[in-house]
């Protein structure tokens, strides 16, 4: 355009015409006509769901429960970073979407914008959205900036700190208005996730909502009772995988799934010993007595020394000087289907609401079959990972085979394998239940020496929130990786 308009121009005055105001013609030749200028809020919508896959599969999650460990750099699996920032969801997904909520609610904006799917179905999507990253924020960092966060047209540039409680309160109470306030019309353009299925969307707020009433079993357990069963009431995802919610990935460099990207720039994501050594022995450390448990060969590769028939899983936790003295051919890096291109990610699942519901029966909030519930679970992990065929014999293992005395942490131990690669979701259920009994890493280099139960916030608020920042200091407790965020109280 630059040069079109150069050209225009020495053509204008090799004629010897004379412009009255060079800015006007400027204006009118670079100005297309046919251009919005509203953002199109399929596209907010399509950007926003494309940040899901890095929430989840965000590689500090994985390394606090053990899922995995590094066999180079293991600075992040002995818990040397403190501070982790949450500006990039503000800046991103969730001004993306409180600005598909603005266009669709402004009497000037909200007729172009329902081209885009009603209104009404628009602003409820993008609320479920919100509530979903809000709820990964607070269960990282505890309190955060809620009620006067995404504020700036209103001056508001240095936002308060509201409790985790209050956050969890407003996060019920959107998912559920969200659900009510679809409107049976046109389903939402861009996206990406559900094509548009108003349907799943319920359901994802549904399950969104009973994830999060399982959090509060000990600090609040009448709250957490009652959203739990308003959300089964409300409608979750169907029992046999068939509504998995997973982000679909493609064989393509630009939508391809996270860990094929780090394996090509970075092999250094070993299974950690931790899994490995559960899923092939007893919680005594006995050998299993029936087999190994078969999703293993799924979330892990054999060792190449072994000539590709052993898994074994990287030393947790170690030095780096420890870590390079460990050959890789000798451990188990992350397998080959997990971080294939086109490897979905998934985001809930049919396991995760199963054992979920095995809790509820323990806890007293819905009648069933605590056992029938886990036994469901496990095989729909199983079926998830294509190994269903394994199933009878796996539940026969003494490890595995419901047992009533002990069945919330057989629930626990097994909803953390279930839960593999969505890390931060597994460290939110192990700092609530304390399972599976974790061991900290040997190097643990942060203060306690022990796993951390939250994350410092970003080094930006202390600089530019200094007030807000001091406050919530001084009541939620100091900045740091041991401080309990409000609803861990294990």
């Amino acid at each position: 355009m630059k040069k079109l308009i150069k050209y225009i121009w020495l053509a204008i005055l090799a004629m010897g015409i004379v412009c009255c105001d060079p800015g006007d013609f400027d204006s009118d030749i670079t100005t297309n006509p046919n251009a919005t200028t509203v953002p199109i809020t399929s596209n907010l919508l399509t950007n926003a769901l494309r940040g899901i896959p890095g929430t989840i599969t965000a590689t500090q999650g994985q390394l606090y429960v053990q899922y995995l460990a590094n066999s180079q750099y293991t600075s992040a699996d002995t818990y040397q970073t403190i501070n982790f920032s949450y500006n990039g969801w503000y800046s991103g997904m969730l001004q993306d979407l409180e600005t598909v909520i603005d266009l669709n609610t402004d009497e000037e904006t909200k007729q172009i914008a329902s081209a885009n799917g009603s209104n009404a179905n628009q602003i409820a999507v993008a609320k479920i959205l919100q509530s979903f990253i809000y709820l990964h924020m607070t269960d990282r960092w505890g309190d955060i900036p809620y009620s006067e966060a995404l504020r700036n047209d209103e001056g508001i540039l240095a936002p308060a700190f509201d409790t985790q409680q209050a956050v969890y309160n407003g996060i019920f109470s959107t998912l559920a208005d969200a659900v009510n306030m679809m409107d049976g019309g046109a389903g939402v353009s861009g996206d990406i996730l559900f094509g548009g299925d108003m349907d799943m969307w319920k359901k994802f707020a549904n399950t969104a909502r009973l994830v999060a009433a399982l959090r509060l079993s000990n600090v609040d357990p009448s709250k957490g009772n009652s959203e739990f069963n308003a959300a089964i009431s409300a409608g979750v995802i169907a029992a046999d995988n068939s509504e998995n919610i997973s982000y679909t990935h493609l064989e393509e460099a630009n939508n391809e799934n996270p860990w094929f990207s780090r394996f090509r720039t970075r092999r250094d994501y070993t299974v950690a010993n931790t899994l490995v050594d559960y899923m092939q022995s007893t919680a005594n450390g006995g050998t299993m007595d029936v087999a190994m448990d078969p999703r293993l060969p799924v979330f892990a590769d054999a060792t190449e020394s072994s000539n590709f028939t052993e898994y074994v899983g990287m030393t947790y936790g170690v030095s780096e000087a420890v870590a390079g003295s460990i050959d890789n051919s000798d451990v188990s890096f992350l397998g080959a289907a997990m971080r294939a291109q086109g490897a979905p990610t998934y985001i809930f699942t049919s396991a995760q609401v199963l054992f979920s519901m095995a809790e509820a029966v323990k806890l007293g909030w819905i009648s069933g079959s605590a056992e029938q519930y886990y036994n469901d679970a496990i095989q729909a992990s199983l079926n998830q990972y294509g190994v269903g065929s394994e199933y009878a014999t796996f539940i026969t293992n003494s490890e595995v085979a419901y047992d009533d005395a002990r069945a919330l942490e057989q629930i626990g131990n097994q909803k953390w394998v279930a839960l593999f690669l969505n890390g931060y979701e597994a460290w939110a259920e192990w700092r609530r239940t304390g399972y599976p009994n974790l061991t900290p890493a040997i190097a643990a280099q942060n203060e306690s020496g022990q796993i951390p139960v939250r994350e410092g916030y970003p080094t930006t608020e202390p600089n530019l929130n200094a007030d807000n920042y001091a406050a919530v200091v001084a009541r939620q407790g100091e900045d740091d990786l041991d401080t309990r965020i409000w609803w861990d109280t294990n």
